[in-house]
């Protein structure tokens, strides 16, 4: 990836703003990393000329030795620059250099046996060396920066030892993780390659699960810069996993037993793959579910944090996801047509009352009317002594009542331990779900079986003559256009 995509993705998470925020030490290289860093990465990708002066006139000063140089922040530019990243798009860049944590063994900040005051931007009045850097550093790391890095050294620069600043270190370390911000540590060395200084870059990572960079910081390369951008772009989070699946899968219910356990992985992927880094995590779980054949990370935008994944699964999976939604057996293609038909029969049927159905669940009354129009042959009529032509057309309506129809099954059973007896087997499984009681057995049988037939009894007794009645009544009511009912029930 080249240096400007990976701008050009580092601003995209930060609305086109690519603020980088270096902390650590004093005396451990940070503000020749910012003169080298712009050197490099951002003043050859500037097309404005006055701006390019600007950031060249800008620059830090650095130098050898133990005696602190920068005793105040300090925003390189001051004004944010803006570098052109792509067609008619551009990102804001600039670096903050940061007050370092005082080391015992610098000079610098002390005056006459005391610390030594300095100015920030962030109080009117001037504030001891220390406190600079701590509260700097959660300032510039909380409100100035989309990107923090921290500048640690291998004790090869600046006539210091590296225990010079281990104990240091992890207090910065936990400032910086403390303010939940995407960062990476440059480990500033004179051997970058050195077998020592990759091994004390396996113990930093180790310890403070982070990127850690070797480089040789008065002397960064473009490569150098580059491998800094990506490592950090890596911290950004995972916002989202875009899965392909087949397209028949896509379109199962979402309470679908397939689609609710690959949604149990994906949460549990995303719980796993917190940051771009890990996303490598995402098939090993996604692998684990017990649909899915195989899993394969086809894209990583490292710009907007979304990741898709292609996912396949066993294509026996469909003939027996299909047979389930059918409720049959399909042996062959003529079996399938044949089921089809039925279906396709009975979804005609719905589409002429299923609005009404859905009517008499949310208010207890439902009507739908039948598209075809029997229409009479129009004829003159007269009325109120003028003439007028009069048209009778008609056609079947369904009037869909909710009517909840209720049961008491009362067995006589015998003695009061008979009875205690049954009353106690009911009343557990009642307890553990209607499930259970209605799976309870009765006589032979299972209880819903009897609760269900003593309620279509009475639904099937239901007088013809009582059915007719109340047709020619919703009719003449329908008809008419009356509101006023008076019922007599006997």
């Amino acid at each position: 990836m080249e240096t400007l995509e990976m701008l050009k993705n580092i601003g995209s998470r930060n609305n086109g703003d690519v603020y980088l925020g270096i902390v650590g030490p004093v005396r451990v290289g940070k503000s020749t990393f910012i003169k080298k860093f712009m050197e490099e990465m951002v003043i050859p990708n500037i097309e404005n000329e006055e701006d390019k002066i600007r950031a060249i006139d800008e620059l830090p000063q650095s130098g050898d030795g133990k005696t602190i140089m920068t005793v105040e922040p300090k925003f390189v530019p001051s004004n944010a620059i803006s570098v052109k990243v792509d067609e008619e798009l551009y990102i804001k860049i600039r670096l903050i250099d940061c007050v370092g944590y005082i080391i015992d063994s610098a000079n610098g900040y002390l005056e006459e046996g005391k610390m030594r005051m300095v100015k920030t931007p962030w109080f009117n009045e001037a504030i001891p060396f220390d406190e600079a850097s701590k509260i700097g550093t959660k300032k510039v790391i909380k409100d100035h920066s989309t990107l923090g890095i921290v500048i640690l050294s291998d004790g090869s620069v600046n006539d210091f030892t590296r225990s010079d600043f281990v104990k240091i270190e992890n207090k910065i370390i936990e400032d910086v993780k403390n303010e939940n911000k995407p960062f990476v540590i440059v480990l500033n060395s004179k051997m970058p390659n050195k077998e020592e200084t990759l091994k004390l870059k396996e113990e930093l990572e180790s310890m403070y699960n982070v990127p850690v960079i070797p480089c040789d910081v008065m002397n960064l390369t473009r490569e150098d810069g580059n491998k800094i951008l990506k490592e950090a772009l890596e911290q950004y989070p995972v916002s989202g996993i875009e899965m392909n699946l087949p397209k028949w899968i896509s379109s199962l219910d979402e309470e679908h037993y397939i689609k609710v356990s690959i949604k149990e992985s994906l949460a549990k992927a995303m719980d796993e793959a917190k940051i771009i880094k890990d996303v490598n995590k995402i098939t090993g779980i996604l692998g684990e579910n017990e649909y899915l054949t195989s899993v394969k990370i086809v894209n990583v935008d490292t710009g907007s944090g979304i990741v898709t994944v292609q996912m396949d699964v066993d294509e026996s999976l469909y003939e027996k996801v299909l047979e389930e939604l059918v409720g049959c057996k399909i042996q062959d293609k003529a079996e399938l047509i044949e089921v089809l038909t039925k279906y396709v029969r009975a979804k005609k049927d719905y589409d002429l009352i299923g609005s009404a159905l859905q009517m008499a669940e949310s208010t207890g009354y439902g009507f739908a009317s039948s598209n075809i129009l029997n229409i009479q042959k129009p004829e003159l009529s007269k009325v109120q002594g003028r003439h007028a032509i009069k048209v009778k057309a008609s056609t079947s309506c369904y009037h869909i009542i909710k009517v909840d129809v209720g049961t008491t099954f009362e067995p006589v059973l015998g003695s009061k331990e008979q009875a205690e007896y049954f009353l106690n087997y009911l009343s557990t499984a009642y307890e553990k779900g209607e499930t259970f009681i209605f799976d309870c057995e009765m006589f032979g049988r299972k209880f819903q079986d009897i609760l269900q037939e003593a309620i279509s009894s009475k639904l099937n007794n239901l007088p013809e003559s009582v059915k007719v009645k109340l047709q020619q009544l919703i009719k003449i009511i329908s008809n008419k256009g009356k509101g006023n009912l008076i019922a007599f029930v006997f």
